[in-house]
């Protein structure tokens, strides 16, 4: 007769904890998913075709910028320089870097924002680059590159789906954001068989991405809710404070 008893308070404890690691999480992404027709405000470049090119500003910030060029051809360069992605400050190339690239639309599929990843006070340039997009659902693909604008370096990709929907940085007020990365997956519950997002806390730690085991992982099934959430969201949603949201 104790065992239940038992067992009902560590639910209730893990559920508690649950609730009070991602409770006061918000997001630190400000820039909504992408669409083809409501694309950032791009500088185009000067290149002989087939090279295209795009740029960003920095937000509040016209003296940096982001740039990435690719091509319509149908295979990548042996050089590497099909996707092509530089930093810029006054008009002085400071990085580059390879990045992966949208095939349909090549060099602008992405966007860049400021974000306090690493929780100090200066806020690092987090670029986004959408490199695929699915049929049926039309789940993105994006590598998340960031740069830190102090010591003027880049961080290893990491691709998330979704991004700015489902997967984005959250964090709370005065502290380093944490990058959600959610991903849809097929699985089972009590009603049977489903499609999930599935999503996995990370962090940046010199230059790398390291899963952080201090926040939960996070499962919530595709209904009919969900789906309305994610066709109306414009920045990364709160999905994970569902009541139907489990651990995995």
């Amino acid at each position: 007769m104790k065992k239940p008893y038992f067992l009902s308070i560590g639910l209730v404890f893990s559920s508690t904890v649950y609730a009070s690691a991602v409770q006061d999480l918000r997001p630190c992404t400000h820039s909504s998913p992408f669409t083809f027709e409501h694309k950032p405000a791009y500088q185009s470049l000067k290149l002989t075709p087939p090279l295209v090119g795009y740029c960003l500003p920095t937000p509040n910030n016209s003296r940096e910028k982001v740039c990435m060029q690719g091509s319509y051809q149908s295979e990548k360069e042996d050089d590497g320089s099909y996707f092509k992605m530089s930093y810029w400050r006054e008009n002085q190339r400071v990085l580059e870097w390879r990045s992966d690239g949208f095939l349909m639309s090549p060099a602008d599929t992405f966007a860049v924002e400021l974000i306090n990843v690493d929780g100090d006070n200066a806020a690092e340039l987090v670029v986004s680059v959408m490199t695929g997009e699915g049929m049926g659902m039309g789940v993105q693909s994006s590598d998340i590159f960031v740069v830190d604008r102090q010591k003027n370096t880049i961080s290893v990709p990491i691709t998330v789906e979704d991004y700015g929907r489902v997967s984005g940085f959250y964090g709370r007020s005065g502290q380093a954001c944490r990058l959600l990365s959610t991903s849809w997956q097929s699985g089972e519950d009590k009603n049977g068989s489903g499609l999930y997002a599935q999503g996995t806390w990370y962090q940046l730690k010199d230059k790398q991405w390291q899963e952080n085991k201090a926040l939960p992982k996070l499962r919530r099934r595709y209904l009919f809710r969900f789906e309305q959430e994610r066709e109306a969201a414009t920045r990364p949603l709160l999905w994970f404070l569902d009541k139907t949201v489990t651990q995995f």
